[in-house]
């Protein structure tokens, strides 16, 4: 069975807030770098921790480190859009 491939589009808030997250911080950098890279490859992997939000219509979260996510929803299938990044506090905004 082939591996599905998934296909990542970002919103304009999510570019504004990784480039806030990543600046001057290579620890965050690289693990953004990986839970994309791992994600986009396979998307069930148990390291990236993800899970859905309660009470939020369909956000999901990846798991970066102890305190920081990356936000998504599922537009389609095999297609997410990245909404936010960032503290795991943010959650209340969905």
């Amino acid at each position: 069975m082939p591996l599905l491939k998934i296909k990542l589009e970002y919103s304009s808030h999510f570019v504004s807030e990784r480039k806030k997250y990543v600046k001057n911080n290579r620890q965050r950098f690289e693990d953004y770098k990986r839970a994309v890279n791992l994600f986009a490859s396979t998307p069930t992997h148990p390291g990236l921790n993800i899970e859905k939000l309660r009470n939020a219509k369909g956000v999901y979260t990846i798991r970066l480190n102890r305190s920081d996510r990356i936000f998504f929803v599922w537009k389609e299938e095999s297609i997410v859009v990245f909404l936010d990044i960032g503290k795991h506090d943010k959650y209340r905004r969905y």
